[in-house]
């Protein structure tokens, strides 16, 4: 017998050893003793872990599979907290409608039968009037402003203001200023302090019968008109107003509807020096609220001066549109300020005596018995009491060294809702008044904000920065909290402005960007019904089409990820997490970065110096006739097929002068230098310009000069991406919002984060109060950018503590892969084709033609043709910049009987896009419908 290799032998034994011990355990008579699993966990997960397990891939960005799982969930089971659940992460559980495509303040009557809602440019106010019911009807479209309700709903009281010359003029002034994406904010300031003063001297005050429509004009004299309500009982009105002559003060004036003199009567019922607005009656009809306000409400002082430049800013009236866009209507007259006054007043209207208060942000409880107010004392903010009795004796409630915000009352005034900071962040509190117990209601990283009782167990409230609110119902008895309004989109996100709720807490009425689009200046009105839910047909429609919506995404995604997978991939296998945080910590070491600080001047020669390691020559932008030295970083990567054709990344970099900006924005400039650093090696088909602009937070400053210089050196700048603030995080998600003007920069934008990210990406039709506006206005529709999700969404941006800390280093580096693909895709791809034309020929035909791209390499167009909504796509490609078709082969085609072709009414939908010989289409289609 030949001799064994031991290595040989010793596995031989081991595996004999071991099928001994396993076969005595599988025929031991004590098998039956050994823990088992248990039968049911080889069963199928129940529908609910289905759901668990879909809502995680929905939270991964594969809404594809999600919402497959979702349906399949949807038709199988009846389970109404799987339907509630499905709806809440797709859209809005409640049923949504449109009341309006435009307006602001919507206010509904005391009874709930009407809703107001002002609608229509400064210049060309009106209002609508809607009753309500199961549908809500519009009953009413009025011209004029400042619409107030009865009592008991049955008038409707509103200023028409007559079009004299002057006031044409103003209006006409103003209609052209805001036809700009970033008008000068001064001057329109200035014209619409001129047109509220030059409206509330002719103003006329209307009385409207509801719901006949019958009106009565009252004459109020040369007496400039204000603010104005209905007394509890609905037999008086109380008006602000004040004598043309008398600039040192406002009163309010009695005006008595009963009878029927003419001219009414009218009497003052407060005199003296000051400023009185904001009139509220109590019920009960005892007493009566205004502010004392520190400036004229009608700016007449302001006014007087003759300027008509910056310096004449009314310090009644802040900026309309500081977070809501430069094209929101002013102030209408009656429309003051809502700032909060040094004071206000309790005017008791049976003897005529006025105690006066130090404090704001006042609120009367609905039964008319107290109010409620807050003030500074000292280092603390206090939240007082007054009960509306003889005494009028304040009680102080609350306490704190935190500030407080927004006292709300409880519909029977047992308790009271509040904002109070917390590590500068505002949450809601409630205090019960019975019991003098706090309880704290939201927990959330980012701000709760003006609290509002639905009913006694019921809150909502807004979370997020105005340019991005979103309204959460809180249920005070089980502590759920629901989001209350979106979209039927996966992407595209809502942000809300103005709410108005029901007085028997059966609806609300929200002003939100529903489509996202907050360039254009309307912002529709919507109707949420809180009583009816949508139904399991209309949540099924949503997820239908949202799959849809998705699959046609990804497949234009598709177009741009597989001809340059393999080049993207390799560049972002360079990018180092280590780097990006040593750019964030050098630019927090800076401490402000803003024009006014040292770190300024310390960042730009940091961002030279990284920049030139790299192998750029930067440039230097020095900013002209500016008060503070300071300038630009611009770097070029020279294209290698189109050196002349010129593509953007930017972003700022400097910082508010109170804090670091680790966020705001030095989050952007770390991902901009790292794109620059792995791409300084790989040069591109077109150029690349990297740039950080400085100024960003003194008023654009660094992009309006980069915008002159590329028009002075005649740059063909034909794509740009403006990051800012991209690093913060809400939750576990990595995600962040494409804010775009152009939505095929968007969709290419979405296919790098498909592609190449783990990011999960949003969007909104968002430009307002970034670099991108100068931008915009420079190069054209040409620009998109990323910003944070929610848009704005970090507690502290603009605060001490945007600091290194809060910034999410995998989101920036998952951020910096995004950032690298987009420039990739977008340098590597044909522009949009220009000026596509198309002509009906005698002949049945449609001649279409365009100008030639200016890249080297163009293979083809593709051109295609559709007619009417529903006909079929009919392709070409064609390699001229010429070609056509015929009306009746397209008629065939969409299976229609005729068509008159000859009437030249048609709706022929044509599009064109160059494809270059990598395969790749231009980034964004151009359109023309004939």
């Amino acid at each position: 017998m030949k001799k064994k290799k031991l290595w040989l032998i010793i596995p031989a034994c081991l595996f004999s050893g071991l099928f001994i011990i396993s076969s005595s355990f599988l025929f031991s008579p004590n098998l039956g003793s050994f823990p088992q699993l248990p039968p049911e966990s080889l069963q199928s997960p129940s529908p609910l872990e289905q759901l668990e397990s879909l809502i995680d891939v929905w939270d991964k960005g594969d809404f594809l599979v999600a919402l497959k799982g979702f349906e399949r969930l949807l038709s199988s089971s009846t389970d109404e907290a799987i339907f509630e659940r499905i709806a809440l992460v797709t859209g809005s559980l409640f049923k949504i409608t449109e009341l309006a495509p435009d307006g602001r303040q919507p206010r509904f009557s005391l009874d709930g039968q009407y809703l107001a809602i002002d609608f229509g440019p400064r210049e060309d106010p009106g209002i609508l009037i809607y009753k309500t019911g199961q549908k809500y009807e519009k009953i009413a479209e009025i011209k004029g402003t400042k619409g107030t309700f009865s009592p008991d709903g049955s008038i409707f009281a509103y200023f028409k203001i007559p079009p004299t010359q002057e006031i044409a003029e103003i209006r006409k002034q103003l209609a052209q200023m805001n036809l700009s994406a970033s008008p000068d904010r001064a001057r329109v300031s200035v014209l619409q302090a001129r047109l509220s003063l030059a409206e509330a001297r002719e103003a006329r005050l209307v009385l409207r019968e509801l719901p006949g429509g019958e009106e009565k004009e009252l004459d109020l004299g040369s007496l400039l008109k204000g603010d104005f309500i209905f007394s509890p009982d609905g037999t008086k009105i109380y008006l602000v107003a004040s004598l043309p002559a008398d600039n040192a003060s406002t009163q309010i004036y009695s005006l008595s509807l009963a009878g029927n003199t003419s001219p009414p009567a009218i009497t003052p019922i407060t005199s003296g020096p000051g400023y009185k607005i904001n009139p509220v009656a109590v019920p009960g009809n005892r007493f009566l609220v205004y502010q004392n306000f520190p400036s004229d409400p009608f700016s007449r002082q302001a006014l007087a001066s003759g300027a008509r430049g910056d310096e004449a800013q009314s310090a009644t009236r802040p900026q309309e549109g500081s977070a809501g866009g430069a094209q929101t209507p002013g102030l209408a007259p009656g429309q003051f300020s809502r700032q909060p006054a040094r004071s206000f007043s309790l005017l008791d209207l049976n003897n005529g005596q006025i105690k006066t208060f130090e404090g704001s942000s006042v609120v009367v409880s609905p039964p008319g018995d107290s109010l409620a107010y807050l003030k500074r004392e000292g280092n603390e903010n206090l939240l007082l009491l007054i009960k509306l009795d003889e005494n009028l004796t304040p009680k102080v409630i609350k306490k704190a060294s935190a500030p407080l915000a927004s006292p709300a009352f409880s519909p029977d005034g047992k308790q009271i809702a509040f904002e109070m900071s917390v590590d500068g962040n505002n949450e809601i509190f409630l205090i019960d008044l019975e019991s003098h117990k706090e309880r704290r209601i939201t927990r959330e990283i980012q701000p709760d904000r003006q609290p509002r009782f639905l009913s006694a167990d019921k809150i909502i409230a807004f979370k997020g920065e105005p340019r991005h609110s979103r309204s959460y119902l809180y249920d005070l008895k089980t502590g759920k909290t629901l989001r209350l309004v979106h979209n039927d989109t996966i992407r595209t996100i809502v942000p809300e402005y103005e709410w108005a709720i029901h007085p028997r807490a059966e609806a609300m009425v929200v002003v939100a960007d529903y489509d996202g689009d907050t360039i254009s200046p309307e912002r529709g009105v919507y109707l949420v019904n809180l009583s009816q839910r949508i139904s399991r047909e209309e949540l099924l429609a949503r997820l239908r089409k949202q799959y849809e919506a998705e699959r046609a995404l990804r497949a234009k995604a598709e177009e741009f990820i597989r001809p340059l997978a393999p080049q993207i991939k390799e560049i972002i296998a360079r990018i180092s997490r280590r780097r990006l945080f040593e750019y964030q910590k050098t630019l927090f070491d800076f401490d402000s970065k803003h024009v006014t600080q040292p770190g300024n001047l310390k960042a730009i020669e940091y961002l030279q110096r990284t920049l030139a390691s790299f192998g750029y020559e930067p440039e230097l932008q020095w900013l002209p006739d500016r008060p503070y030295k300071t300038a630009n970083v611009v770097a070029i990567l020279k294209g290698t097929e189109n050196p002349d054709l010129y593509y953007l990344l930017c972003s700022h970099f400097d910082s508010v002068a109170r804090g670091p900006g680790a966020d705001d924005n030095s989050s952007s400039t770390a991902v901009l230098l790292e794109t620059a650093r792995v791409l300084a090696r790989h040069p591109l088909p077109s150029s690349l310009i990297f740039a950080a602009f400085t100024g960003e937070e003194s008023g654009l400053w660094g992009s309006r000069e980069f915008a002159r210089l590329a028009r002075e050196r005649k740059l063909q700048v034909l794509g740009a991406i403006n990051n800012d603030t991209i690093g913060w995080t809400e939750d576990h998600r990595l995600d962040n919002t494409i804010r775009y003007a152009n939505s095929g920069l968007r969709d290419l934008m979405h296919a790098a984060s498909i592609g190449f990210s783990r990011m999960v990406t949003y969007d909104s039709h968002y430009i307002r109060s970034t670099d991108a506006v100068p931008l915009f206005e420079a190069f054209g529709n040409v620009v998109a950018g990323l910003g944070s999700h929610p848009v704005l969404g970090n507690p502290y941006y603009h605060t001490e503590q945007d600091r290194l800390e809060v910034v999410n280093q995998e989101l920036i580096e998952e951020a910096t892969k995004f950032m690298v693909a987009s420039v990739i895709m977008m340098t590597s791809s044909p522009l949009p084709v220009r000026d596509v034309k198309a002509l009906l020929k005698e002949d049945g035909s449609v001649e279409i033609t365009w100008a030639p791209n200016p890249e080297k390499g163009i293979a083809y167009y593709l051109v295609t043709c559709q007619l009417g909504d529903k006909g079929q796509i009919i392709s070409k490609k064609v390699e001229q910049t010429r070609t056509s078709f015929q009306i009746k082969k397209l008629v065939k085609a969409s299976s229609l009987e005729k068509i008159d072709a000859s009437s030249g009414k048609i709706h022929l939908k044509i599009s064109v896009r160059a494809v270059n010989r990598r395969g790749l289409p231009s980034w964004d289609e151009t359109v023309i419908i004939l």
